[in-house]
Protein backbone atom coordinates (compact mmCIF):
# COMPACT_ATOMS: atom_id res chain seq x y z
CA UNK A 1 0.00 0.00 0.00
CA UNK A 2 0.64 3.41 -0.20
CA UNK A 3 2.05 3.72 2.99
CA UNK A 4 4.77 1.90 2.56
CA UNK A 5 5.92 3.83 -0.16
CA UNK A 6 5.87 6.98 1.53
CA UNK A 7 9.34 5.78 3.23
CA UNK A 8 11.20 6.33 0.11
CA UNK A 9 12.39 9.29 -1.63
CA UNK A 10 9.33 11.40 -1.97
CA UNK A 11 8.34 12.33 -5.50
CA UNK A 12 8.62 15.87 -6.76
CA UNK A 13 4.72 17.28 -8.34
CA UNK A 14 4.70 20.59 -10.03
CA UNK A 15 1.28 21.25 -10.02
CA UNK A 16 -0.25 24.22 -12.66
CA UNK A 17 -3.21 25.21 -11.16
CA UNK A 18 -5.67 28.22 -12.62
CA UNK A 19 -8.65 28.63 -15.38
CA UNK A 20 -8.21 26.71 -18.68
CA UNK A 21 -6.98 29.22 -21.64
CA UNK A 22 -4.82 30.68 -19.33
CA UNK A 23 -1.53 29.28 -20.84
CA UNK A 24 -1.09 26.21 -18.59
CA UNK A 25 0.23 24.14 -21.44
CA UNK A 26 2.50 26.59 -22.47
CA UNK A 27 3.87 26.95 -19.10
CA UNK A 28 4.01 22.60 -19.13
CA UNK A 29 6.10 22.63 -22.32
CA UNK A 30 8.03 25.13 -21.26
CA UNK A 31 9.29 23.65 -18.01
CA UNK A 32 9.42 20.31 -19.81
CA UNK A 33 12.67 21.55 -21.52
CA UNK A 34 14.35 21.15 -18.64
CA UNK A 35 16.61 17.74 -18.36
CA UNK A 36 15.10 16.74 -14.74
CA UNK A 37 11.44 17.68 -15.75
CA UNK A 38 8.50 15.71 -17.13
CA UNK A 39 6.44 18.00 -18.43
CA UNK A 40 3.57 15.37 -18.54
CA UNK A 41 0.28 17.69 -19.70
CA UNK A 42 -3.41 17.31 -18.00
CA UNK A 43 -2.97 14.01 -16.09
CA UNK A 44 -6.39 13.99 -14.45
CA UNK A 45 -7.29 13.34 -17.67
CA UNK A 46 -5.55 9.92 -18.18
CA UNK A 47 -8.54 8.33 -16.27
CA UNK A 48 -11.64 10.54 -17.50
CA UNK A 49 -11.08 10.57 -21.25
CA UNK A 50 -7.47 10.06 -22.38
CA UNK A 51 -6.80 5.94 -22.35
CA UNK A 52 -10.56 5.04 -22.36
CA UNK A 53 -10.52 6.52 -25.91
CA UNK A 54 -6.66 6.10 -27.04
CA UNK A 55 -6.69 9.89 -26.93
CA UNK A 56 -2.93 12.07 -29.18
CA UNK A 57 0.14 12.36 -26.99
CA UNK A 58 1.86 15.39 -28.36
CA UNK A 59 4.26 13.21 -29.46
CA UNK A 60 1.96 12.49 -32.43
CA UNK A 61 0.81 8.66 -31.18
CA UNK A 62 -2.02 7.45 -29.43
CA UNK A 63 -1.74 6.93 -25.93
CA UNK A 64 -1.60 3.64 -26.25
CA UNK A 65 1.26 3.52 -28.70
CA UNK A 66 3.14 5.92 -27.34
CA UNK A 67 6.57 5.05 -25.78
CA UNK A 68 5.52 6.86 -22.62
CA UNK A 69 2.27 6.87 -22.07
CA UNK A 70 1.88 3.19 -23.15
CA UNK A 71 4.24 1.77 -20.38
CA UNK A 72 2.77 4.00 -18.24
CA UNK A 73 -1.33 2.89 -18.97
CA UNK A 74 0.19 -0.77 -18.35
CA UNK A 75 1.81 -0.44 -15.33
CA UNK A 76 -0.61 1.38 -13.72
CA UNK A 77 -3.62 -0.71 -14.85
CA UNK A 78 -1.38 -3.32 -13.19
CA UNK A 79 -1.72 -1.95 -9.95
CA UNK A 80 -4.97 -2.31 -9.39
CA UNK A 81 -6.32 -5.23 -7.70
CA UNK A 82 -8.98 -7.93 -9.37
CA UNK A 83 -11.91 -6.23 -7.59
CA UNK A 84 -11.34 -2.84 -8.65
CA UNK A 85 -10.42 -0.89 -12.00
CA UNK A 86 -10.13 2.40 -13.59
CA UNK A 87 -13.59 2.79 -13.57
CA UNK A 88 -13.64 2.58 -9.64
CA UNK A 89 -10.78 5.25 -9.48
CA UNK A 90 -12.58 7.81 -11.53
CA UNK A 91 -15.31 7.66 -9.48
CA UNK A 92 -13.34 8.41 -6.83
CA UNK A 93 -11.52 10.46 -8.57
CA UNK A 94 -15.05 12.91 -9.44
CA UNK A 95 -16.00 13.01 -6.19
CA UNK A 96 -12.59 13.87 -4.79
CA UNK A 97 -11.12 16.50 -6.84
CA UNK A 98 -14.28 18.67 -7.73
CA UNK A 99 -13.86 21.54 -5.72
CA UNK A 100 -18.01 22.47 -5.38
CA UNK A 101 -18.44 18.85 -4.04
CA UNK A 102 -19.51 18.73 -0.57
CA UNK A 103 -18.65 14.95 -0.62
CA UNK A 104 -14.72 15.62 -1.11
CA UNK A 105 -13.68 16.63 2.33
CA UNK A 106 -16.94 14.33 3.96
CA UNK A 107 -15.15 11.57 2.05
CA UNK A 108 -12.05 12.58 3.08
CA UNK A 109 -12.87 12.32 7.34
CA UNK A 110 -16.42 9.63 7.01
CA UNK A 111 -14.64 6.95 4.35
CA UNK A 112 -10.69 7.25 4.88
CA UNK A 113 -11.44 4.34 2.83
CA UNK A 114 -12.60 5.27 -0.32
CA UNK A 115 -10.02 8.34 -0.02
CA UNK A 116 -6.92 5.43 0.39
CA UNK A 117 -7.95 4.01 -2.41
CA UNK A 118 -7.73 7.08 -4.67
CA UNK A 119 -4.70 8.14 -2.80
CA UNK A 120 -2.61 4.65 -3.45
CA UNK A 121 -3.36 4.83 -7.29
CA UNK A 122 -2.89 8.64 -7.31
CA UNK A 123 0.78 8.33 -6.06
CA UNK A 124 1.16 4.51 -8.28
CA UNK A 125 0.24 6.77 -11.81
CA UNK A 126 3.24 9.50 -10.45
CA UNK A 127 5.01 6.56 -9.46
CA UNK A 128 4.86 4.97 -12.85
CA UNK A 129 5.59 8.47 -14.93
CA UNK A 130 9.24 8.68 -13.08
CA UNK A 131 9.98 5.29 -13.25
CA UNK A 132 9.38 5.31 -17.35
CA UNK A 133 10.27 9.77 -17.81
CA UNK A 134 13.58 8.73 -15.99
CA UNK A 135 12.79 12.75 -14.71
CA UNK A 136 13.17 14.03 -10.93
CA UNK A 137 10.24 16.71 -11.49
CA UNK A 138 6.97 15.90 -12.96
CA UNK A 139 4.79 18.41 -13.91
CA UNK A 140 0.99 17.86 -13.89
CA UNK A 141 -0.95 21.08 -15.72
CA UNK A 142 -4.06 19.50 -14.67
CA UNK A 143 -5.18 23.14 -13.68
CA UNK A 144 -8.39 22.21 -10.99
CA UNK A 145 -7.70 23.12 -7.66
CA UNK A 146 -9.35 20.56 -5.90
CA UNK A 147 -6.77 18.61 -7.38
CA UNK A 148 -4.23 20.24 -6.23
CA UNK A 149 -5.86 20.08 -2.53
CA UNK A 150 -6.06 16.49 -3.29
CA UNK A 151 -2.59 16.00 -3.66
CA UNK A 152 -1.70 17.60 -0.68
CA UNK A 153 -3.21 14.61 1.42
CA UNK A 154 -1.77 12.26 -0.17
CA UNK A 155 1.64 10.68 1.37
CA UNK A 156 4.93 10.54 -0.52
CA UNK A 157 4.08 13.16 -2.69
CA UNK A 158 6.26 16.42 -2.24
CA UNK A 159 3.87 19.44 -4.08
CA UNK A 160 4.36 22.64 -5.30
CA UNK A 161 1.61 24.80 -6.85
CA UNK A 162 2.12 27.27 -9.55
CA UNK A 163 -0.99 29.75 -9.60
CA UNK A 164 -1.16 30.73 -13.28
CA UNK A 165 -3.55 33.75 -13.93
CA UNK A 166 -4.28 35.65 -17.48
CA UNK A 167 -6.54 38.68 -17.99
CA UNK A 168 -10.35 37.39 -17.64
CA UNK A 169 -10.87 39.36 -20.54
CA UNK A 170 -8.47 37.19 -22.86
CA UNK A 171 -9.50 34.12 -21.47
CA UNK A 172 -13.62 35.04 -22.15
CA UNK A 173 -12.52 36.29 -25.74
CA UNK A 174 -10.38 32.43 -26.27
CA UNK A 175 -13.58 31.34 -24.99
CA UNK A 176 -15.94 32.41 -27.48
CA UNK A 177 -14.24 30.38 -30.50
CA UNK A 178 -15.63 27.34 -31.29
CA UNK A 179 -13.55 24.46 -32.37
CA UNK A 180 -14.44 21.22 -34.47
CA UNK A 181 -13.54 18.42 -33.19
CA UNK A 182 -9.93 16.90 -34.49
CA UNK A 183 -8.28 14.32 -32.39
CA UNK A 184 -5.18 14.37 -33.78
CA UNK A 185 -4.84 18.19 -33.82
CA UNK A 186 -5.69 17.95 -30.00
CA UNK A 187 -9.10 19.19 -29.99
CA UNK A 188 -11.11 16.09 -28.36
CA UNK A 189 -14.45 17.33 -29.41
CA UNK A 190 -16.47 19.83 -30.41
CA UNK A 191 -16.15 22.88 -28.29
CA UNK A 192 -18.45 25.28 -28.50
CA UNK A 193 -18.99 29.06 -27.68
CA UNK A 194 -18.97 30.09 -24.24
CA UNK A 195 -20.89 33.70 -22.96
CA UNK A 196 -18.13 36.00 -21.10
CA UNK A 197 -20.58 36.00 -18.11
CA UNK A 198 -20.47 32.03 -17.77
CA UNK A 199 -16.47 32.46 -18.00
CA UNK A 200 -16.45 35.18 -15.10
CA UNK A 201 -17.77 33.80 -12.59
CA UNK A 202 -15.86 30.18 -12.96
CA UNK A 203 -12.63 32.22 -13.71
CA UNK A 204 -13.46 34.16 -10.36
CA UNK A 205 -14.06 30.68 -8.75
CA UNK A 206 -11.17 28.99 -9.64
CA UNK A 207 -8.85 31.51 -9.38
CA UNK A 208 -9.91 32.33 -5.46
CA UNK A 209 -10.06 28.23 -4.45
CA UNK A 210 -6.47 28.49 -5.94
CA UNK A 211 -5.43 31.43 -4.03
CA UNK A 212 -6.53 29.77 -0.52
CA UNK A 213 -3.98 26.42 -1.90
CA UNK A 214 -1.15 28.83 0.19
CA UNK A 215 -2.81 28.64 3.17
CA UNK A 216 -3.08 24.80 2.85
CA UNK A 217 0.47 24.16 1.56
CA UNK A 218 2.43 26.98 3.33
CA UNK A 219 5.28 29.31 2.12
CA UNK A 220 7.52 28.42 -0.51
CA UNK A 221 5.17 26.20 -1.82
CA UNK A 222 3.19 28.34 -3.44
CA UNK A 223 3.72 31.15 -6.24
CA UNK A 224 1.09 33.34 -8.43
CA UNK A 225 2.65 34.49 -11.56
CA UNK A 226 0.82 35.95 -14.95
CA UNK A 227 0.49 35.16 -18.09
CA UNK A 228 1.11 37.91 -19.71
CA UNK A 229 4.58 38.40 -17.42
CA UNK A 230 5.97 35.02 -19.10
CA UNK A 231 5.15 35.57 -22.53
CA UNK A 232 6.69 39.15 -22.63
CA UNK A 233 9.99 38.77 -20.24
CA UNK A 234 9.80 35.09 -19.83
CA UNK A 235 13.44 35.77 -17.31
CA UNK A 236 11.49 36.80 -13.77
CA UNK A 237 8.86 34.31 -13.86
CA UNK A 238 11.19 31.28 -14.65
CA UNK A 239 13.27 32.23 -12.22
CA UNK A 240 11.02 32.88 -9.53
CA UNK A 241 9.19 29.31 -10.61
CA UNK A 242 12.73 28.14 -10.35
CA UNK A 243 13.69 29.23 -6.80
CA UNK A 244 10.52 27.87 -5.89
CA UNK A 245 11.04 24.00 -6.81
CA UNK A 246 15.37 24.26 -6.44
CA UNK A 247 15.95 23.79 -10.47
CA UNK A 248 17.97 26.47 -12.33
CA UNK A 249 15.73 27.61 -15.32
CA UNK A 250 18.19 30.65 -17.34
CA UNK A 251 18.84 28.65 -19.94
CA UNK A 252 15.25 27.52 -20.81
CA UNK A 253 14.04 31.41 -20.17
CA UNK A 254 17.40 32.39 -22.69
CA UNK A 255 16.08 30.43 -25.12
CA UNK A 256 12.50 31.65 -25.00
CA UNK A 257 13.60 35.57 -25.06
CA UNK A 258 15.75 34.70 -27.88
CA UNK A 259 12.51 33.84 -30.08
CA UNK A 260 14.29 30.23 -30.62
CA UNK A 261 10.99 27.54 -30.59
CA UNK A 262 10.61 25.14 -28.28
CA UNK A 263 9.35 21.48 -28.73
CA UNK A 264 6.44 19.61 -27.04
CA UNK A 265 7.75 16.08 -25.47
CA UNK A 266 4.84 14.06 -23.91
CA UNK A 267 2.14 16.39 -23.10
CA UNK A 268 -1.20 14.24 -22.78
CA UNK A 269 -4.42 16.18 -23.26
CA UNK A 270 -4.23 20.00 -22.18
CA UNK A 271 -4.57 22.90 -25.70
CA UNK A 272 -4.31 21.92 -29.39
CA UNK A 273 -1.35 24.36 -28.79
CA UNK A 274 0.42 20.90 -27.42
CA UNK A 275 -0.21 19.08 -30.94
CA UNK A 276 2.36 21.97 -32.29
CA UNK A 277 5.91 20.64 -33.85
CA UNK A 278 7.54 23.78 -32.77
CA UNK A 279 6.37 27.17 -30.39
CA UNK A 280 7.68 30.35 -30.11
CA UNK A 281 6.39 32.83 -27.28
CA UNK A 282 3.42 34.85 -28.71
CA UNK A 283 1.77 37.71 -26.34
CA UNK A 284 -2.25 37.27 -27.62
CA UNK A 285 -3.90 40.25 -26.82
CA UNK A 286 -6.54 39.94 -29.60
CA UNK A 287 -9.13 40.35 -26.78
CA UNK A 288 -8.60 44.14 -26.52
CA UNK A 289 -10.07 44.99 -30.00
CA UNK A 290 -12.05 42.17 -30.79
CA UNK A 291 -13.78 41.47 -27.42
CA UNK A 292 -16.93 42.30 -28.33
CA UNK A 293 -18.63 45.46 -25.75
CA UNK A 294 -20.98 44.09 -23.93
CA UNK A 295 -19.06 40.31 -23.30
CA UNK A 296 -16.40 42.94 -22.25
CA UNK A 297 -19.20 44.46 -19.82
CA UNK A 298 -20.43 41.26 -18.70
CA UNK A 299 -16.88 39.57 -17.67
CA UNK A 300 -16.19 43.38 -15.60
CA UNK A 301 -19.39 43.52 -14.01
CA UNK A 302 -18.84 40.15 -12.44
CA UNK A 303 -15.57 39.59 -12.49
CA UNK A 304 -13.93 43.42 -12.34
CA UNK A 305 -13.11 42.69 -8.80
CA UNK A 306 -10.61 40.12 -9.47
CA UNK A 307 -9.45 41.95 -12.38
CA UNK A 308 -8.55 44.88 -10.28
CA UNK A 309 -6.52 42.52 -7.45
CA UNK A 310 -4.89 40.91 -9.92
CA UNK A 311 -3.58 44.35 -11.31
CA UNK A 312 -5.03 44.38 -14.64
CA UNK A 313 -6.84 47.69 -15.74
CA UNK A 314 -10.07 47.89 -16.48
Amino acid sequence: MIENSSTLKPLRVVYIAGYGRSGTTLLDIALGQHAAVAGAGEIATLSRHVWSHNEYCSCGQPASGCPLWGPIGRQWSESFPPASSIVDYRREQENIESILSSRRMLRRTLSRRSFKFYADKTFRLFEAIKHHSGKEIIVDSSKLPGRALALTSIPGIDLFVIHLVRDGRGVAWSLLQSYKRDVKAGVQKEIRPKSALRTAARWCVVNVATEALRWKLGRGRYIRVKYEDLVVDPGPTLERIGEMIDLDLADIALKLRSGEPIQPTHQIAGNRLRMNKSIRLVRDEAWRTQLPARERVAFDWLGGWLLRRYGYVR
